[in-house]
């Protein structure tokens, strides 16, 4: 029983820093910069596509 409580606590530790090392990563080239700007060329990307098209 103490085998298996130890290695469920070591592969949630795994885990955990697998995500912390992915955030890191994430900082550190710049993918959380100017968040606001892919915000709004998504919003244009569906307003685009629900205008209504003029096909006479």
């Amino acid at each position: 029983m103490e085998k298996l409580t130890l290695l469920q606590f070591l592969v949630a530790l795994l885990m955990s820093l697998g995500g912390l090392f992915l955030f890191i990563w994430a900082v550190l080239s710049g993918l959380f910069q100017d968040v606001e700007a892919i915000k709004y060329r998504a919003f244009r990307a569906e307003v685009e596509d629900n205008e209504p098209k003029d096909d006479a």
